[in-house]
């Protein structure tokens, strides 16, 4: 270490005596060179190179450069300028500019941009100049003009100078904003004349617009102001409002009420009164007045239409109160002053429906006709087995039914009596009045207390009404039917104006006629009741009748669908039991239920009524009908007959014996009625079908049961006992029936039928002409 600093002192003495010697002496920008990249090695040297490398200053010559260019650019200079001016790398410029703004509190670095002291104040000479001319400045608009921040522009140039050299004052209610005193004054002048001028309500941005004056400041100095009249609000949309304008309002308004008894709002918002109730309530303190949507009506409308109402129930007719009110109520207006007007023994003896108020004796005639289409319904409803069925529903809806209660035991004794004893088609109960369920409608209903009540409710276009239905209903009366009635007799008394409210009295009146209905037709029903115990045991033996012969046929079909095949065996079983086993699986089920006292009167059962009635029969009944049930899903001809008979026996009727000249006389008949349907026929599937049972029939002795999916299988069974031009005959038109129900082409569909109509004759012919003992050429 000591030898090499001799080394370095020897070098400096050999570099001083060379720059002392003549120019033959000096070192050469090499060796310069290599001295100073040694003394930047040794850490003796600290300089920073240009940004091309041909040239280096040491860090205080970089800082004195940087403020010689800040004071020859006038105060404020971009450090991005100086580094190009420079030649210097930027970063290298930026620290050497803080640490110039560290030992310098006069230089500010802001924004990348040195700025002293001098070009600050120059700054507040300008600002001072801008406020005298416009009168008021902003720190924003100053930022935006001279590109500095302005937090910057306010601390550091306007606060320092505010009263110095910037000549103004700070707003209070924002301190970014300065004014003159001057400019205030001229401000206030301004407003003054301009409110003095107004003589009607004018919109504050109207006022701003003409005065030139901001928003904010007017309403910072409107207080400061004096002025004859108010300013409705501070913020956006506020009037001024003179006091000559309210006075001559107030003097307005009283002069109408006295005149008309009302006042219209819509005419008090032309005046620019937003809240017309309290404006009216308020210039109007001692009148007793009725606050409406579109107007305010006085003590004299009330009493006006209060007698109307009264003569109109003394008369029994109705009133249009449109005819004394005012013509521009709205219909929420008219429904607030009935409110207002009508009293609880008032209300109980009218109806109102939307500006008509109807008496209930009015109404009354309007639907007296009602009640013999309700009778006449109801005698219909009965002999046509709906009002049973209703009852049956019922029944399987899991709700409980019963005759209305009376009073006096014994005549709920003979009820439960004549329940237990109904006959077979004739048994059941009554039932309570239904209540309908409606929502709400665009029409008012009001009034019409005591029996009827009020009703509202939706309806379409077609009259029909929109309700939440029962799982069990009917209806006994409609509401068209309804509507009908009240349209001639409205007709008949000269009212034909009043039509178009027929639906709305229609609809009122519809729960009541059909709470009615239904009484009456449980009263009828009752009364049928009684009959059909007298006819019981000749029902008895019908049902029995029918049953054999029910069991019968299925007998015979069951001979006739043993010739197929197993599996087309199993399909006609299929079919049998669904259809000819399910009709007598029924009737043994509607004549449990009748012994049971059970109401299920309607002309087919499903699944779950029969479950219903399987659970709520008698002991003796339910293990017949549950194995009855069953075999219907089974796949055995002969355990459905065995469960029929078994089923029989416990219902106490007797299956008679099997009689073969019966049978074949029972096939005959069976033959020429499928002539004769086929005689009639003009359908090609159904003359196809026909046919084919029709030679099943004759061929083989046997009935056949089978629906048409099935001729495909009965054609392949009879083609032995064909001639070989019939099998041709049938083949083809079986296979132009597939065809025209699977063609798409109209055309094409169009040809298929054509030909189809010109076979159907030969193929009834084949049916018509075909015996037994016709051979086939394959025989």
């Amino acid at each position: 270490m000591p030898s090499d600093w001799d080394e370095i002192k020897r070098l400096a003495a050999d570099f001083q005596k060379v720059q002392l010697s003549s120019t033959l002496q000096r070192l050469s920008e090499r060796n310069c060179i290599e001295v100073v990249s040694l003394l930047v090695e040794k850490g003796l040297l600290e300089i920073i190179y240009t940004n091309d490398g041909k040239e280096y200053l040491t860090p205080d010559q970089l800082s004195t450069e940087i403020q010689d260019e800040l004071y020859v650019i006038g105060g404020r200079v971009n450090l991005t300028d100086v580094s190009r001016t420079l030649n210097v790398d930027l970063n290298k410029v930026t620290a050497a500019a803080n640490k110039i703004t560290h030992r310098d509190k006069d230089i500010h670095l802001i924004l990348g941009q040195l700025v002293n002291e001098d070009y600050l104040q120059r700054v507040a000479l300008e600002i001072n100049e801008k406020l005298i001319q416009s009168g008021e400045i902003s720190a924003g608009s100053l930022a935006e003009q001279y590109d500095l921040p302005a937090d910057f522009i306010l601390q550091k140039i306007i606060e320092r100078n505010l009263g110095k050299t910037i000549h103004g004052k700070r707003d209070p209610s924002d301190p970014k904003v300065f004014f003159t005193q001057t400019y205030i004054s001229r401000c206030k002048a301004k407003i003054r004349g301009a409110l003095a001028a107004l003589s009607r309500p004018t919109p504050i941005s109207s006022i701003l617009g003409q005065c030139k004056l901001k928003e904010k400041i007017f309403y910072s100095l409107i207080d400061d102001v004096s002025f004859d009249g108010s300013v409705t609000s501070k913020m956006s949309g506020a009037q001024y409002i003179p006091n000559v304008y309210k006075k001559a309002q107030n003097e307005w308004v009283t002069n109408l009420f006295k005149q008309n008894g009302y006042v219209q709002h819509d005419t008090l918002s032309h005046f620019g009164i937003s809240d017309a109730k309290t404006f009216i309530q308020r210039q109007l303190p001692n009148e007793e007045l009725v606050h409406l949507e579109k107007c305010t009506v006085g003590k004299r409308f009330v009493e006006q239409l209060d007698a109307a109402i009264e003569e109109c129930i003394s008369s029994g007719s109705y009133l249009d109160v449109t005819t004394i009110l005012p013509t521009d109520l709205s219909q929420g207006d008219i429904d607030k002053l009935f409110e207002t007007v009508m009293k609880p023994t008032t209300s109980r003896n009218v109806l109102i429906l939307d500006t008509t108020i109807f008496t209930n004796v009015f109404l009354d005639r309007l639907v007296l006709p009602v009640k013999e289409i309700v009778e006449g319904n109801v005698k219909k409803a009965i002999e046509s087995g709906k009002y049973q069925q209703y009852l049956a529903e019922k029944l399987t809806s899991g709700r409980q039914t019963g005759l209305q209660e009376t009073t006096g035991d014994s005549k709920a004794d003979r009820r439960e009596e004549r329940r237990r004893k109904a006959a077979v088609g004739k048994g059941g109960g009554g039932t309570q009045g239904r209540e309908t369920k409606t929502k709400s409608t665009k029409k008012h209903y009001r009034g019409g207390a005591g029996e009827k009540g009020g009703f509202d409710s939706d309806s379409d276009d077609n009259g029909k009404v929109s309700k939440k239905k029962t799982a069990a209903s009917i209806d006994l009366i409609t509401l068209k039917e309804i509507i009908e009635v009240v349209e001639s007799s409205l007709n008949k008394l000269n009212n034909e104006e009043l039509c178009y409210l027929a639906k709305d009295v229609a609809l009122h009146f519809y729960p009541q006629f059909s709470k009615e209905a239904l009484h009456t037709a449980q009263q009828v029903y009752e009364a049928s009741l009684q009959n059909s115990t007298q006819n019981r045991r000749q029902t008895h033996a019908a049902l029995q009748e029918k049953l054999n012969n029910l069991l019968g046929d299925v007998r015979l079909y069951e001979k006739g669908l043993k010739l197929f095949p197993t599996d087309v065996q199993q399909q006609l079983v299929k079919y049998l039991l669904k259809t000819l086993g399910t009709d007598i699986c029924n009737e043994l089920f509607f004549y449990v239920a009748a012994e049971s006292g059970l109401n299920c009167n309607s002309s087919s059962l499903t699944v779950e009524q029969r479950s219903n009635i399987m659970q709520e029969c008698g002991q003796e009944y339910k293990s017949a009908l549950t194995v009855l049930n069953k075999t219907l899903s089974g796949q055995s001809v002969d355990e459905f007959l065995v469960a029929s008979e078994n089923t029989l026996q416990e219902c106490s009727m007797i299956l008679k014996k099997i009689d073969k000249k019966k049978d074949r006389s029972l096939i005959l008949g069976h033959k020429h009625g499928l002539l004769d349907q086929l005689a009639n026929c003009t359908d090609p599937a159904l003359v196809l079908h026909l046919t084919c049972l029709v030679i099943f029939t004759i061929s083989t002795q046997c009935m056949l049961h089978a629906s048409g999916r099935h001729v495909a299988a009965i054609l392949a069974f009879l083609q032995p006992h064909l001639q070989t031009d019939q099998a041709q005959l049938l083949t083809q038109y079986h296979d132009l029936v597939l065809k025209v129900l699977t063609v798409a082409d109209e055309e094409a569909k169009v040809e298929v039928l054509r030909q189809l109509e010109d076979l159907t004759p030969k193929v009834k012919e084949v049916a018509s002409s075909f015996k037994k003992n016709t051979t086939s050429s394959n025989e």
